[in-house]
């Protein structure tokens, strides 16, 4: 196969270690330019019984787990148009390989934002914050990829384009699709386009830090998902991360008024459970600060359980790094690589058992073998893999990367 007649001879290379997918080195990389060119490659590969990762700037390929093959690295980098933006629909359209930071920079003097606040924006792109379901503090208002995702365009497994969702938010035509691509680490198609829903940009953004005792910290964040002013975002952080204290975040966003009311009654509910409290005006920057956690770390856990039973997962991380989105339940958990195995065993279980989960969110390829990254997912198995089978029948697309080794 000539991939140089398929994408032009520029765009085309030998894959080496600096391209591998979680430890995996592809044969070949290849950077198509449209979707056409993305459609001539899919069907490529699949015609010769081959399989392909794509990736956008190769920013969270450590993800999931190691594909069982990987005969092409699709990078979409060069895919990063703003194809439609509609500031009074509040709707923007932007090819996958276009970066979150770069998208950003054109909402901006339209007063909008697309408020999913993943670490390194820079290096994030559309495609790749879908395929990986990636979210940051924001989702504790604002929602993740699904609440915000209205349409996409993707190539199938046997480079058909196939298009779900549309460009308008009452548009509820193949509603299901888009949500299915969210997550699964582009295992049933190459996202090559998507709609989303946008929201004004807030004017201000501020937030009160109360530093005390983990357990106090732990209490006043779940009585302030209740004041009368709502959080934006709500973050604990172990002792260690951002002091040697345990600290709760309670970030607020929007106008001047409405934030400075928020943050009166934060500093109040610091007061009341005996915590130190300091407002921080640069609001944003210690969002994408915590946000940003875990990205030095060798491995990174993801624990996910009830809101209350958030302390109860910190404790149990024996006094390793550990943030938390408070209002979500979702704790992340920094540890060597040599703990890996050994952590994973003490926490799984008990969170499996009372309907939560823990994944391995990260961490470098010798340490995950041995581990199943994902655990037990129960029942939804079978359909997860009947929906595998239906829509990538050869397993040309990142085989292996999902759950149960789909």
């Amino acid at each position: 196969m000539s991939w140089a007649a398929l994408v032009g001879a520029d765009f085309v290379r030998r894959g080496s270690t600096g391209d591998a997918v979680d430890g995996v080195v592809p044969e070949w990389v290849v950077r198509p330019g449209t979707a056409g060119e993305v459609r001539a490659c899919v069907h490529a590969v699949a015609a010769q019984e081959r399989s392909l990762v794509a990736s956008g700037r190769g920013a969270h390929l450590d993800r999931g787990a190691p594909p069982s093959s990987c005969f092409v690295l699709l990078r979409l980098d060069r895919m990063d148009a703003v194809l439609d933006h509609q500031p009074g629909d509040m709707t923007v359209t932007v090819e996958a390989g276009c970066t979150l930071a770069a998208l950003d920079g054109v909402l901006a003097p339209a007063g909008q934002w697309l408020p999913l606040d993943p670490p390194r924006p820079e290096a994030t792109t559309v495609g790749g914050a879908l395929a990986a379901n990636l979210s940051g503090p924001l989702r504790a208002s604002q929602g993740t990829a699904r609440d915000l995702l209205l349409g996409v365009v993707v190539v199938g497994s046997d480079g058909a384009l196939v298009r779900g969702g549309g460009r308008v938010v009452k548009n509820v035509a193949g509603y299901d699709l888009p949500k299915l691509h969210v997550g699964a680490l582009g295992t049933l198609g190459v996202i090559v386009e998507a709609t989303f829903r946008l929201r004004p940009r807030p004017p201000c953004e501020r937030a009160v830090v109360l530093a005390g005792p983990a357990e106090r910290a732990a209490a006043a964040g779940l009585a302030a998902r209740d004041l009368a002013v709502p959080p934006c975002w709500l973050e604990l952080a172990a002792p260690g991360v951002l002091d040697e204290r345990a600290v709760l975040a309670v970030g607020y966003a929007g106008l001047a008024g409405e934030v400075a009311a928020g943050c009166d009654a934060a500093s109040a509910l610091a007061a009341a459970h005996g915590l130190a409290a300091r407002v921080v005006d640069a609001g944003a920057a210690l969002r994408g600060r915590l946000g940003a956690f875990g990205l030095d770390a060798a491995a990174v856990l993801r624990a996910a359980t009830l809101p209350t039973g958030v302390a109860a997962v910190l404790d149990a991380a024996g006094g390793r790094p550990a943030v938390a989105h408070l209002a979500n339940g979702v704790v992340r958990i920094a540890c060597a690589c040599d703990d890996l195995r050994g952590l994973v065993a003490a926490l799984r279980p008990g969170l499996e058992a009372t309907g939560g989960s823990l994944v391995v969110e990260r961490a470098e390829p010798e340490a995950k073998r041995g581990v199943d990254p994902w655990g037990d997912v129960g029942p939804a198995l079978a359909l997860m893999r009947g929906v595998k089978a239906a829509l990538d029948p050869s397993r040309t697309l990142a085989p292996g990367r999902f759950v149960g080794g789909i």
